[in-house]
């Protein structure tokens, strides 16, 4: 997929390449813990992989899904609010994979 033209055609943020020092995430198959999941930013999906904010039952999480056939669904540790934003601008910033 192509990346948008216009605000209109907005996608998601792009995530910033991986640092040479990046801290490498243990990333975990999901486990439904909850009924619902509201994903609250997403990055672009003209890139793989597509990374997504999530909150379910007071506690964060990054999801991360590849573009494979078929795609594959990771997911952080859940944590605080504080700790679930702080690992989500690491990894847009290129600091987390």
């Amino acid at each position: 997929m192509t990346c948008p033209r216009s605000r209109t055609d907005y996608r998601g943020l792009h995530v910033a390449a991986a640092h040479i020092q990046a801290e490498l995430l243990e990333w975990e198959h999901p486990v439904l813990r909850v009924d619902r999941v509201r994903v609250r930013a997403h990055t672009c999906v003209c890139q793989s992989p597509i990374f997504e904010l999530c909150t379910a039952g007071g506690l964060w999480f990054v999801r991360r899904i590849t573009a494979e056939s078929p795609a594959v669904v990771e997911e952080s540790p859940q944590l605080s609010a504080r700790d679930g934003e702080n690992l989500w601008w690491r990894i847009l910033h290129g600091k987390a994979r």
